[in-house]
């Protein structure tokens, strides 16, 4: 009988032996045609082990060969190294290579027939048992099977994008290498016009690097979408019908390296499905099961569409496609450009472990590029995505505007930032990109124009990874803050204490001078009266000289003098001179307004949180430090004016034993310059922004403050009260970045 009939008996009839064996082999038949269906080799298990440098274990699991015969081992099996090969022969296995070979195959052991005792017993049936057999034979694993290693396309490499979006290697070359393959010879894979299509783009040395991005980045997207759709043919290939003169299934190669036997499985015959699961799974069409692969490389094809490098009207804001999107064309697809470095393993994604079922199709991977290069996606937090690319070639300051009201309008917080194209390199996380996340900072690089040539961002989590490692610091800061201004508090009481026993020792130095005045007038008589007139017009001199640094002190001290706690800021004593100081809010943490009373001619200020002074009358006058930690420009004139003050009466001091006052003087004098400079009016609103730049101010501010400790102190002054002077400046300077 054929292998596809079977008997069929009935009541009466005699059965002959052919007749049960017709039965047996139909049913046996029957069992390999359906694991012919289901598929072909190792199926699960069967990896082999060097257990020790002179035995290999080859581990329990189940395997069905090129017969659909299920091969079951059912336990570990131990073979001798070096291995010892058989005579016999297969036609997948090259038996030329160096190395050798483990092959499983099935086995049929006829059981002793048992004895006959029944009488007129002819002999009973014959017993079979199917089983299994480790063979070993020389050479490696050859022959039809999925190696979709072996694809050409996957021995060129993506193009790699550098950050000022120029490409890193050659765009033709990967162009023309994915062409030729879409070409197949005779037999193209997609639409010839879409080939040519393909081979007509290039990037000129016009482009922007806005362009050049999109371009590199749209050209790896197609080559991952030929990739796929590349390998889902190969999978097709696979039959069912997989004769052969041997049957056995290859579980791996054992070979040397050095002095070491190895096992590697990936020269084995990996778990193969057929043609009919793959298309059962694609979903494909029965007159083309690689269709939807087909489709998407061809949409890709006829959706290229750079930005115009030459746009016409306003910007405007961007429009949203499907989460994971952006604008190309007519539909959304998202060109991701590629990073300046893509992992060594991005084939892997088409290329498995041999350990594992080959069976295992990428699926739209061209759409999820940021995994080959593996790279966080720009929707990490599960947020819209919008393009970039539209906005190259307009003004970037217009962009920033139209940027910044609609990623309010997203509900964050806009972060545009506009640079020259060379400067963008430099930002810490930076990467050109066509498409952002409103949670992202938005990079755009210009030209000498200050148009929009280049697109880029600094993720989220980029900026998240930032902000989590200065926190701590920032928290260690204002702790430190908080501890300056009660140490300030504490200290104000004495440092006012010192100024005032200043006070009292010029005091009694010009009662002093008018006694030794009187002495030397009682001795004209018995010394030469032109020298002693001489001296004494010197004397009255120096008299008159510390009269006037009296007051240039009393002036100083009321200027300088802390302060006794009132309300939730600082009170300065209502003393003729007096003058505004700055106020810690200690509630909130942060520097604040002054909030002062100072008293006739003082600079008495009146503030709260962030609201700025009422200057008094001939004083300081209000001052405001921001709650940014930046000097304003009424401080920072209040702090001119004190130092021209200030410096005016040190110098007026008779004979300082410092040496280098003069030197200091110098020194404080280029710094009262210097902020005078920055808090000068402006003449025109163009200057202004460029004299009321907060880092500029603050930077002088703290110069001139700085110069003054040191001159105060050459000037004489205890040690003690220079010590709390160093101190009060300190923390004032604290005050500010």
């Amino acid at each position: 009988m054929a292998a596809n009939q079977y008997p069929v008996f009935v009541d009466g009839q005699t059965l002959t032996e052919a007749e049960l064996n017709d039965l047996r082999d139909f049913l046996h038949q029957r069992d390999r045609l359906v694991g012919r269906l289901v598929g072909f080799g190792v199926n699960a298990g069967l990896g082999g082990t060097v257990s020790t440098p002179t035995n290999l274990a080859v581990g329990p699991g189940l395997a069905i060969d090129q017969r659909g015969e299920p091969l079951l081992l059912g336990v570990e099996q131990t073979l001798p190294l070096p291995p010892v090969a058989e005579s016999v022969t297969y036609d997948f296995v090259d038996g030329t290579a160096e190395g050798f070979s483990v092959v499983l195959e099935s086995t049929d052991a006829i059981e002793p027939t048992p004895d006959c005792g029944e009488s007129g017993c002819a002999g009973h049936a014959e017993l079979h048992t199917r089983g299994v057999a480790l063979r070993v034979v020389a050479g490696r694993v050859t022959g039809t099977r999925m190696d979709f290693a072996a694809e050409p396309l996957l021995s060129v490499e993506p193009i790699r994008l550098a950050l000022d979006s120029s490409p890193i290697n050659s765009y033709p070359t990967l162009r023309n290498a994915i062409a030729a393959r879409l070409t197949n010879g005779t037999s193209p894979l997609v639409d010839p016009t879409l080939i040519a299509r393909l081979q007509a783009t290039s990037i000129a040395n016009s482009d922007t690097a806005g362009v050049k991005g999109y371009k590199c980045g749209w050209l790896n997207m197609v080559l991952f979408a030929t990739l796929d759709l590349l390998r889902v043919r190969a999978l097709l290939a696979l039959t069912w019908d997989r004769d052969t003169t041997r049957p056995g299934v290859v579980l791996g190669w054992v070979h040397q390296v050095a002095s070491t036997w190895v096992f590697d499985c990936a020269y084995r015959h990996a778990w193969e499905p057929p043609r009919g699961f793959t298309e059962a799974f694609l979903g494909g069409s029965c007159t083309d099961p690689a269709g939807a692969f087909r489709d998407e490389v061809e949409a890709l094809l006829a959706g290229y569409a750079p930005p115009d490098p030459a746009p016409v009207g306003d910007p405007k804001p961007p429009i949203a496609c499907p989460v994971g999107s952006i604008r190309v064309g007519d539909r959304c697809v998202k060109i991701v450009f590629p990073p300046k470095e893509i992992p060594d393993k991005w084939r892997h994604t088409w290329v498995f472990d041999p350990r594992e079922p080959v069976w295992n199709p990428p699926i739209k991977t061209w759409e999820r590029p940021d995994v080959v290069y593996e790279r966080q996606p720009i929707d990490v937090l599960g947020e819209q995505e919008f393009p970039l690319t539209d906005f190259l070639g307009h003004d970037a300051n217009d962009v920033r505007t139209v940027l910044g009201g609609f990623i309010t309008g997203q509900g964050a917080i806009a972060d545009v930032r506009v640079m020259s194209a060379g400067d963008v390199m430099t930002l810490d996380g930076y990467a050109p990109a066509g498409g952002f996340a409103a949670s992202d900072s938005v990079v755009l690089g210009t030209d000498a124009n200050g148009v929009v040539v280049s697109t880029g961002r600094v993720p989220t989590v980029q900026n998240v990874r930032t902000v989590g490692s200065a926190l701590p610091a920032a928290v260690g800061a204002a702790t430190e803050a908080m501890a300056a201004a009660t140490e300030l508090r504490g200290l104000s009481t004495g440092f006012e204490t010192r100024l005032g026993q200043l006070d009292q020792s010029v005091s009694g130095l010009g009662g002093s001078i008018s006694t030794l005045q009187t002495d030397f007038t009682s001795f004209r008589g018995s010394f030469d009266a032109v020298t002693i007139t001489n001296r004494l017009g010197e004397l009255e001199s120096g008299i008159k000289r510390i009269d006037t640094v009296q007051n240039q002190i009393d002036v100083l001290a009321g200027k300088v003098e802390v302060i006794s706690k009132f309300g939730d800021g600082i009170k300065l004593d209502p003393k003729v001179g007096g003058g505004g100081v700055i106020a810690i809010d200690p509630n909130i943490g942060t520097h604040v307004g002054g909030g002062v009373i100072g008293g006739p001619g003082g600079g008495g200020v009146i503030s709260g949180p962030g609201v700025g002074g009422i200057g008094g009358i001939g004083g300081i006058g209000g001052v405001v430090v921001k709650p940014s930690g930046q000097v304003d420009r009424d401080l920072a004139q209040g702090v001119a004016d004190f130092a021209r003050t200030t410096v005016d009466a040190l110098r007026s001091l008779p004979n300082p034993r410092n040496r280098s006052f003069s030197r200091y003087a110098a020194a404080a004098d280029r710094a009262h310059a210097a902020l005078a400079q920055a808090v000068a009016p402006p003449d025109t609103p163009e200057e202004a922004v460029e004299t009321l730049e907060p880092a500029a101010l603050t930077a002088a501010t703290l110069e001139v403050l700085g110069t003054l400790r040191t001159l105060v102190k050459a000037a004489g002054v205890p040690k003690d009260v220079g010590r709390q002077l160093d101190a009060q400046l300190r923390d004032l300077g604290g005050l500010v970045p």
